[in-house]
């Protein structure tokens, strides 16, 4: 539908003035104008006024900042489980190199349930513990 506003030409999709009139049980004057409002051809006075009170008011910003300080959230800091079993065989394998290789290399433990470093003939090493989770049976 062709609509003419002050010597200028609108056209309006005949299937948003359908959708207007069955939605809000408007007449074709109505929907007509309620479609120049919203895509800012003309201004509702109504409209107008709600939207300075609520930028006098702050409710914008209010309902913006209410949303910035529920989305952060503080994590509880991970309390880490002691594996007994893990200490245990990195205590064995790090008296196992230590017997076995020679004495001029330098075996640290730097995780006392993971990792073994040793430097052997200036080369790097690092022995990493990984534990398995049991496989599910269904």
């Amino acid at each position: 539908m062709k609509y003419k506003l002050n010597e200028k030409v609108i056209n309006i999709p005949d299937k948003d003035i359908k959708n207007l009139m069955e939605a809000l049980e408007l007449s074709e004057e109505e929907a007509i104008e309620t479609w120049l409002s919203d895509n800012d051809y003309i201004s509702d006075e109504t409209v107008e006024e709600l939207t300075t009170k609520a930028k006098e008011n702050r409710i914008t910003a209010t309902i913006h900042e209410a949303k910035a300080e529920t989305a952060k959230k503080e994590r509880k800091p991970r309390e880490k489980k002691e594996n007994l079993v893990k200490k245990q065989v990195i205590n064995a394998i790090f008296a196992g190199l230590s017997e076995n290789l020679p004495e001029n290399v330098e075996i640290t433990i730097t995780n006392d349930e993971k990792y073994i470093d040793f430097i052997m003939n200036g080369i790097e090493f690092t022995v990493n513990l990984v534990q398995h989770r049991a496989k599910k049976t269904h």
